[in-house]
């Protein structure tokens, strides 16, 4: 279902490694890693009996993935220096590793920059410029969609001269303004997206008894804070004597001209909650303190600093139906339906690991999102629905069993009443009735008698579970009682470290 193709030079022919045919070449080990805020890269190694085994060049030897049957690129990028290996078998072995093409941006740095009054479309078409005159013709950008917008473009910009172009678009822009940057090769060319979100609601759902194979669910909530303190711009120095000293490091903005006397923005629900803890929050850019309390109390509104993440193992259907069906891909949203995990919402893939020789070893990073205290409490509802439902049925089935064993008691003791009293008449017979008829019946009474000792150990296994479920809810309601004790101990021990951070 996978074709990898190399090539010597940006402009060189294509060469296939690895074919989707079944009786063709293949690679021995290939897999591609995706996330949605780092560079693509694609890590494979070739046996010695490839025809380009010894064709790999670091940098200028150039490898893409695709899926022929969708016309899809799943990875395109350049090959990093590879390693050589021979093991003591005499077997030997090439692992090469690339790098996706949004690594061109690594391939210059930027010149010194200060500007006011910039938006981030211009700003980002500068940092363009500068690469496009340092790099080969094949490297140079175009700029494609630019949707990301700062709450107010009249603040001023700066470049380091010291950092390449990719290191000062997260810097500058992702990390500041927040959203995502894709580097798109068309036919005329590449271009660089800067959108808020790079992302499709995807029409293929992760569902249990489906095509979901195994999840894992992490929930952390220990980043959370129930009271911000927001830092503007450093003041600027006074004296010729400070400027020259870089030991002394100036007051920032604080808010408490605007806050009633109070540099803190508390919110009482998280209080009540997790008790005291503060977390400062700085904007370099902001010098108005109206401003800044806006910005602070926003935060602090839309606070979402729970995570929660899954770890997925899921069979695409895209790759095995002629259906329209989208990807997975690194970037989209997906439903995830597990019911006996109360999970079933759309989940944005966040990372990816696409195995080409083993596809159903694949896994997918989905989540890692933050999770307000709103979800977090509604995830820990749904879970306990979950259980409750799950020991009601329990308990139904032991209440069925403990009638239905109620009612073997009874019959069994009246079937022994019955026995004996079979036994008794027999043993009354003798002398009575002749020998063959005596025989018949008591081999009769000795099948009635195999019977009713089976019948005793099948009770004595229902019994035997029905005292093992007992245990299990003694031992479940033990661990129950121990959870919510390290709860409340924990709670006790944020809300002491809010109250000794709140009196500092």
């Amino acid at each position: 279902m996978y074709r990898v193709t190399v090539r010597d030079g940006w402009d060189g022919a294509e060469h296939t490694i690895h074919s989707e045919n079944l009786n063709d070449t293949k690679l021995l080990t290939a897999k591609i890693t995706r996330d949605i805020d780092a560079i693509d890269s694609f890590q494979f190694s070739i046996s010695p009996k490839s025809l380009y085994y010894n064709d790999f060049k670091g940098m200028t030897t150039f490898v893409k993935v695709t899926i022929p049957k969708r016309n899809q690129v799943l990875f395109e990028g350049r090959v990093l220096p590879t390693t050589d290996s021979m093991a003591t078998s005499g077997e030997f072995n090439k692992e090469i590793t690339c790098e996706g093409l949004l690594a061109f941006l690594h391939d210059s740095t930027q010149d010194y920059y200060a500007l006011a009054n910039n938006d981030l479309k211009s700003f980002l078409q500068h940092m363009i410029d500068v690469h496009n005159r340092q790099v080969d013709a094949f490297k140079k950008i175009k700029l494609g969609q630019v949707t990301v917008t700062s709450p107010s473009d009249n603040v001023y910009k700066s470049i380091d001269d010291s950092k390449t172009t990719y290191e000062t678009i997260k810097d500058k822009l992702i990390t500041k303004y927040g959203g995502e940057i894709r580097l798109r090769h068309e036919p005329d060319g590449l271009y660089l997206d800067y959108m808020p979100e790079i992302a499709i609601q995807s029409n293929q759902e992760i569902r249990l008894a489906s095509n979901l194979l195994s999840i894992k669910r992490t929930i952390d909530p220990s980043a959370m804070y129930s009271i911000i303190k927001p830092l503007g711009a450093r003041a600027e120095t006074t004296t010729q004597a400070d400027e020259g000293n870089t030991d002394i490091s100036q007051p920032r903005l604080t808010i408490e001209t605007v806050n009633a006397g109070s540099p803190f923005l508390v919110s009482q629900k998280l209080v009540d909650q997790i008790g005291r803890v503060v977390h400062p929050e700085v904007w370099d850019d902001v010098k108005v303190a109206s401003i800044l309390k806006s910005k602070g109390q926003a935060m602090l509104d839309s606070q979402r600093l729970i995570k929660e993440q899954f770890q997925v193992s899921a069979v695409d259907l895209s790759l095995l139906t002629d259906k329209t069906i989208d990807t997975f891909e690194a970037g989209n949203y997906h439903r995830t339906i597990n019911p006996l995990m109360g999970i079933n919402e759309r989940l944005r893939i966040v990372g990816q690991s696409l195995d080409l020789c083993n596809p159903l070893s694949s896994t997918l990073s989905i989540g890692d999102k933050l999770l307000s205290q709103e979800d977090y409490e509604l995830s820990i509802k749904l879970k306990n629905e979950v259980a409750i439902q799950e020991m009601k049925v329990k308990v139904a089935l032991q209440s069925t069993k403990v009638t239905t064993l109620t009612k073997d008691l009874a019959e069994t003791t009246t079937e022994l009443n019955t026995l004996k009293t079979a036994y008794d008449k027999l043993i009354s017979d003798i002398g009575n009735v002749d020998l063959a008829t005596i025989s018949q019946q008591l081999t009769a009474l000795e099948k009635q008698t195999a019977d009713m000792i089976e019948k005793f150990g099948m009770i004595t296994k229902s019994v035997q579970a029905l005292e093992a479920f007992k245990n299990e809810q003694t031992e479940l309601n033990a661990t129950q009682k121990t959870t919510n004790e390290d709860l409340v101990t924990r709670v006790e021990a944020l809300e002491k470290k809010g109250d000794a951070k709140n009196d500092g």
